[in-house]
């Protein structure tokens, strides 16, 4: 009886050790992830892709990605710069955002496990009353698909693309973008 009361009294005395050390582990994170939040400056909304051999990005990455033409600036490594998926449309500050010039900017590419109809992909610029018609080009292997306007250029503003999202809740995912002039 004295040797079951002794390990009942341990075991207590354990688990309010572990439980105030997994406290104290909880509150310290916290205060780490609001310092991260409150002093983070210039996140940018996009990043560079290696493009494989066809100029696609790797299989196992989705979403929206820039494809640039060979001669744009050296702040993109590579013909292809990924773009940050949100569940807001137009949230992403100028200063985050990706700038390209129309020259530079050769198509919008979507890279989803299943691609829907080419309807369900728009890109279009934010606060314009009239949406350019896009070109939806849906590539061999059902996997990507590449958007160009169909009038040759991209014009400068401020531009969205919407996309289905995957999974089985279906919804939609927004990217931005700017083309400056």
């Amino acid at each position: 009886m004295t040797l079951n009361v002794t390990w009942r009294a341990r075991l207590k005395t354990a688990f309010f050790v572990v439980m105030g050390i997994l406290t104290l582990s909880m509150i310290l994170l916290s205060l780490v992830g609001l310092w991260v939040i409150n002093t983070a400056q210039d996140v940018t909304a996009y990043g560079a892709v290696q493009a494989t051999g066809e100029g696609l990005p790797p299989a196992d990455q989705r979403g929206a990605f820039l494809v640039l033409n060979e001669n744009h600036r050296a702040q993109y490594p590579g013909n292809l710069v990924e773009l940050l998926a949100t569940t807001e449309p137009g949230v992403v500050d100028t200063n985050a955002g990706a700038h390209v010039t129309p020259a530079e900017l050769k198509a919008v590419l979507v890279q989803s496990a299943i691609l829907s109809e080419g309807s369900e992909y728009r890109v279009y610029r934010i606060g314009e009353a009239d949406l350019e018609p896009m070109n939806t080009i849906r590539q061999p292997g059902g996997k990507v698909m590449t958007i160009t306007p169909k009038g040759g250029s991209w014009k400068p503003g401020s531009y969205l693309v919407d996309i289905p999202s995957e999974g089985m809740f279906g919804g939609r995912t927004y990217f931005q973008f700017y083309v400056d002039a």
